[in-house]
């Protein structure tokens, strides 16, 4: 598994000159609305409402919440559209959406011990893979993954600034290199302005109910029966008093024959178009409870 992850990840690198890191600013249309990050740090949400070129550089005017503003092209960091200032709508903590990685790809960390990648093969499928890295313990008792995704075009709500989503996919898991986990799955995603809220069912199909898991040299059974049905929904919203600032709610149960498998996460993120850092608790029926963080980058 540890190959595929440097596939994506190579992917991602070589493509690094296609990939566009957003707008150019000889690009940006009149009476349009864009994301911009200045050079001292500044966020900018306006509309555009003259542009002017002379020998020297270009300048753009700006309708901005508080009057109108003028900067010029060596002070602009960067330009997106407005939907593409949130670079995530493609996955909450561990719960993909139905909505496609597109040209964010990403690389990222869960719990410190855990490395992944992500790319979008076009508008409509996203792969993604990863590989533990987990201290004290053999090469054959790492945890791998591996995801593929299929999203669907975008479905609009007449009369409602939100779009629903729908995708499926498969993910193929080694925990220690003797259990391996295959899923299948279906899910959905409403999109609005501020909010995304998203639902997956899946299926895991495999031979066997009980694993034997060894770290290092303890040993640990887990008991997940085969053909088991699990239901997970996650809830991805803004903070209205910040743009980079969001709250990551999930809920999953792996067995709906068996209430007692739910896992409860609810954290915040800190995003930007190039980085994002997640925190927060995940709480089980023991009952017991964890931190949680990931971090993703997606400098491309």
């Amino acid at each position: 598994m540890k190959y595929i992850l440097c596939i994506i990840i190579v992917f991602i690198v070589v493509n690094i000159n296609l990939i566009s890191s957003g707008i150019n600013i000889q690009d940006v249309e009149i009476e349009q609305s864009y994301y911009f990050r200045l050079i001292n740090g500044d966020i900018i949400t306006a509309k555009v409402i003259e542009k002017n070129i002379d020998s020297m550089q270009i300048s753009l005017k700006l309708n901005t919440v508080i009057g109108t503003a003028i900067v010029f092209e060596n002070e602009i960091v960067e330009i997106r559209k407005i939907f593409e200032k949130y670079r995530h709508s493609h996955r909450i903590y561990l719960l993909p959406t139905a909505l496609p990685i597109s040209n964010n790809h990403f690389v990222g960390n869960f719990e410190l011990g855990f490395f992944y990648a992500g790319a979008g093969i076009g508008d409509y499928f996203s792969v993604c893979a990863g590989q533990s890295i987990l201290p004290f313990v053999y090469p054959n008792q790492e945890i791998n993954s591996f995801n593929v995704k299929f999203s669907y075009p975008v479905m609009s709500i007449r009369d409602l600034p939100a779009d629903i989503w729908f995708g499926g996919g498969a993910n193929l898991a080694f925990i220690n290199s003797g259990n391996k986990f295959m899923h299948y799955y279906a899910n959905a995603t409403y999109q609005g302005n501020v909010s995304s809220v998203s639902a997956i069912f899946f299926f895991k199909n495999g031979n066997k109910d009980i694993y034997p898991i060894r770290f290092k040299n303890e040993l640990y059974e887990l008991t997940y029966p085969n053909g088991s049905f699990g239901v997970a929904l996650g809830l991805d919203t803004k903070f209205s008093s910040r743009n980079d600032l969001h709250f990551i709610g999930e809920l999953w149960n792996s067995d709906v024959n068996n209430p007692s498998n739910t896992l409860i996460l609810l954290g915040v993120r800190l995003a930007n178009t190039k980085f994002s850092a997640d925190f927060g608790l995940a709480f089980v029926t023991e009952p017991l409870a964890f931190p949680f963080v990931s971090f993703v980058w997606t400098p491309f």
